[in-house]
């Protein structure tokens, strides 16, 4: 697959059964422009991340000259590491030799530094993309959402987890749901395709399964969402060339127990992304 998919300017084909490993963390803003930032896959000592920055917002000048990771007093755990441009889009590959328990993401754009948490042991568990929710009240994390876009037919399946930092739950991709009101709708603007937007609902009122036949209704709450569903909206425009071509920007909101939530801006493309091809 063309390394274009996701815009990092890197393979994203993976082997077989391994899936996507994707966590869209949130944005930066720094050296005058805004910056949408990911990962793929887990940070360890020992081991190699890599981490994806766009922008999205400000001038083609503000440049990230370099990417680490550092604790909260300033101390690196990963050496600065640089990049190329590929048309304001950079990844930066980390590989962190010290503990990271304490450290975030640190960007460097111009003379100034600006860090975002990189969701330790968080990941996606259903091959979407995973997304960090935040409460507009705060503009704290409140939990997670994961978005997988089925490239042969522009549908969306959409998972809520809770804010859990538990390993284990992470490792098993067993995240403990983040239940909400079943009758809730769920909207996903575009800012790359101005005037898209979709909305999601549940399946039905009773099991709301997911396409593998899991239920996720939990009483009259639940942690799952489709489109277009049983409705009339049209999800041709989500449906790229090939399966694996389209890709865009994304941004979840929704209202649950009278709190406003959304995720900042995000990469998205199908999750047949992350399988090799036939």
């Amino acid at each position: 697959m063309a390394s274009d998919a996701h815009g990092h300017g890197h393979d994203h084909v993976h082997a077989e059964g391994k899936g996507c490993t994707i966590v869209a963390l949130g944005c930066l803003t720094v050296g005058g422009a805004t910056f949408t930032i990911d990962r793929e896959g887990q940070v360890a000592a020992g081991a190699e991340t890599e981490f994806g920055v766009e922008c999205i917002v400000g001038s083609a000048k503000a440049v990230p000259s370099a990417a680490w990771l550092a604790n909260p007093d300033g101390t690196k755990v990963a050496d600065p590491v640089t990049s190329e441009d590929h048309d304001a889009h950079w990844h930066f590959t980390v590989a962190p030799l010290d503990p990271v328990k304490k450290s975030k993401f640190v960007l460097k754009v111009g003379d100034e530094e600006a860090t975002l948490d990189f969701c330790n042991f968080a990941q996606p568990c259903n091959d979407g993309i995973l997304a960090v929710l935040k409460d507009k009240s705060t503009g704290e994390k409140c939990g997670y959402a994961e978005l997988k876009l089925h490239g042969d037919a522009g549908d969306l399946e959409l998972f809520l987890y809770s804010s859990s930092t538990n390993s284990s739950e992470w490792a098993r991709k067993k995240p403990k749901p983040l239940d909400i009101a079943k009758e809730t709708v769920v909207g996903i603007a575009f800012p790359t395709h101005p005037g898209k937007t979709v909305e999601l609902n549940v399946r039905d009122m009773e099991k709301n399964e997911d396409e593998g036949g899991a239920p996720h209704m939990h009483g009259d709450a639940t942690d799952y969402f489709i489109f277009p569903g049983e409705t009339e909206q049209d999800p041709k425009w989500l449906i790229g060339e090939t399966t694996t071509s389209w890709r865009g920007h994304a941004v979840i909101t929704f209202t649950a127990g009278g709190k406003e939530v959304y995720t900042d801006p995000f990469v998205m493309v199908p999750h047949d992304c992350f399988y090799e091809a036939e």
